[in-house]
């Protein structure tokens, strides 16, 4: 049965050929064991009247039916034992939905708005049983760099929802209110305690748990920056990682820990990052410590997280600096950490995170595992997701998660390889492969060859006849940014992304893939007198540089609407200055460019 839904359920059965029509004109009845205002304004959304009942009955189903219709609460025990399930009834007459929780009966409602989007208020009528595969099913936001205007942050948040994202790590980095720590907000970018508190708020109110990311070990680069900090560093050249040895290193970090949980009463974890120290042990402090670089990180880690557990939050921890540590050192990890393991990639990465899995599990840590959406993939220079290899990742952890037993996933979505680094492409792009995971997370049996078809009905608003010619039986899930450009005119949803996904493919056609102008250039160097080279790089430079200003000016269009003015630089800068480099080194070969240049960008 074709429903264009994401996810896909796990159970869906025909109740006849007939449409089921008008339900949004339908009274419903919500009965809850605990009441629940979100689950009211879901309904709400949906019907146009809604009654409510808080029946303290001690029963545990959570139901909504349509006026007159006697409940059938049986039907609820098809998802016991279950992740956020429910049962969804729709037929001529009526609409039943059973849940033994508030987050089951809430998906429902979001499977039943989905129905009705899709088949224009006429849906069909089915029974549906439907659950998550993972109890954890988390996004990531990314804000060291480049990323969205809050008012879009707050509508990506409820999009989560929608398709069934109930978890939402948050790398503030210098975008938090402090309080007593107030030098570390950003001047300009930091959020204020009311935008955090209406941040907050919209992720409760969709079902999203927050769980706040601070950095405690390495990828400092905000905090050691500051002069009171600066002698923390492990080594004075490296302004990210921290000595865990050096005195003042500890009391630092555990103010920091006291502001971001206090920052976030409702969140029962809170990360600590510790990923990626590097320099870790090259100190005399170190050195003096005797310890071996693990063991180093142990035992600052078993501090930080003391301090985590004394906030009421439990930690936890990247994986990859104790991915060689010995058993004896692991033994020592203090059991209250939860440890994630990230692998993005490699022909050996479901036999290495088994691995570390196992190791870890036999210490008695509890583990979570993480893919990446969008990441470094050997291209800093990306405009989207390395696409085949994100799909991979993805899959390969649902597969583990499944094997190993996990309890969730952090689906990661790196906008940056560090915080000086360049940025990827925004983070508008990388939605396709975010709600791919998000599927996978729910169903891992979902049909992976009619997600792109589905994505681009459900995501972009495509004609379901335009998506249903046989050409599409031959496109893989991994032709999606290459199918934007054609698809841009028919988009009638989220257009900005497709527009910013096809600006940046007109930006890689003359930078990277149409014989870019600076992989000529050493000959103008080396023949500074031939005026068959010149003529060449003239040629060169009117096709190559023409598009480019093109490509500039429609980027810059897009970016306006995404990003606040100095964002907007930033990107711009990171994509054109290499470029305008080699430009100006043309300019030195040959001196008449100006007018080449005026009639590039005016064409």
């Amino acid at each position: 049965m074709n429903l264009q839904l994401i996810p896909e359920p796990q159970v869906v059965q025909s109740r006849g050929p007939e449409l089921v029509s008008g339900i949004p004109g339908w009274t419903v009845q919500l009965q809850l064991p605990l009441k629940d205002v979100r689950l009211l304004t879901a309904a709400q959304r949906i019907f146009a009247e809604v009654t409510v009942r808080t029946v303290h009955d001690g029963s545990s189903v959570f139901s909504l039916v349509t006026e007159g219709t006697p409940l059938n609460p049986l039907l609820a025990r098809r998802v016991e034992g279950k992740h956020d399930g429910y049962v969804l009834i729709t037929d001529t007459d009526r609409i039943e939905l059973y849940a033994l929780s508030a987050s089951g009966l809430f998906y429902g409602l979001k499977t039943l708005e989905q129905l009705l989007h899709t088949g224009g208020d006429r849906v069909p009528a089915l029974t549906i049983a439907d659950w998550a595969e993972l109890k954890l099913r988390s996004d990531y936001l990314d804000l060291r760099t480049v990323y969205p205007t809050y008012e879009h942050i707050l509508e990506y948040i409820a999009e989560l929802a929608d398709y069934k994202i109930n978890t939402l790590v948050i790398e503030y980095e210098d975008k938090l209110p402090f309080r007593k720590l107030g030098f570390l907000r950003h001047p300009e970018l930091a959020f204020t305690e009311e935008e955090h508190q209406r941040l907050l708020k919209t992720a409760h109110d969709h079902f999203v748990t927050v769980i706040p990311k601070q950095q405690s070990f390495g990828h400092l680069e905000y905090i050691l920056k500051h002069p009171a900090y600066i002698g923390l560093r492990e080594v004075p050249e490296t302004v990210s990682e921290l000595c865990p040895h050096r005195p003042g290193s500890f009391e630092m970090m555990a103010g920091i820990l006291e502001e971001v949980a206090a920052l976030h009463p409702h969140s029962d974890y809170l990360h600590l990052g510790c990923d990626e120290v590097w320099t870790l042990g090259t100190c005399e402090d170190c050195k003096r410590s005797g310890l071996t670089p693990e063991a180093s990180f142990i035992r600052f880690v078993n501090q930080l997280a003391e301090k985590t557990v004394s906030l009421g939050k439990q930690p936890m921890i990247w994986h990859d600096m104790i991915m060689h540590a010995t058993a004896e050192e692991i033994a020592a990890l203090d059991k209250r950490i939860v440890v994630v393991v990230w692998i993005y990639g490699g022909h050996r990465m479901k036999a290495d995170a088994r691995l570390i899995l196992h190791k870890l599990r036999d210490a008695g840590i509890e583990t979570l595992g993480a893919s990446s959406v969008r990441c470094w993939d050997d291209n800093g220079d990306q405009n989207y997701p390395v696409i085949h290899n994100r799909v991979k990742n993805v899959l390969d952890w649902i597969e583990l998660a499944r094997s190993e037993q996990l309890g969730g996933i952090i689906h990661t979505n790196w906008g940056c390889p560090f915080s000086l680094g360049s940025p990827y492409g925004l983070f508008e792009t990388s939605r396709y492969p975010a709600f791919l995971a998000a599927e996978q997370s729910w169903n891992a049996g979902a049909d992976l060859s009619t997600f792109l078809v589905r994505f681009l009905h459900r995501f972009h608003g495509l004609p379901a006849a335009l998506l249903s010619g046989e050409e599409w039986v031959d496109y893989a899930v991994t032709d999606y940014y290459a199918l934007i450009p054609q698809l841009l005119p028919e988009v009638r949803k989220n257009r900005l992304t497709a527009e910013l996904i096809d600006a940046m493919i007109q930006y890689e056609i003359p930078a990277q893939r149409r014989s870019p102008l600076h992989t000529f250039l050493f000959r103008g160097a080396m023949s500074p007198g031939s005026e068959e080279v010149l003529t060449f790089l003239r040629d060169k430079y009117r096709s190559g540089y023409g598009d480019l200003l093109r490509a500039k000016r429609r980027m810059e269009r897009v970016l306006a609407e995404l990003l606040p003015p100095q964002m907007a630089e930033l990107f711009i800068r990171s994509r054109f200055y290499r470029p305008e480099l080699f430009e100006a080194d043309l300019h030195a070969m040959i001196t008449d460019l100006e007018i080449i240049e005026q009639k590039a960008g005016d064409s």
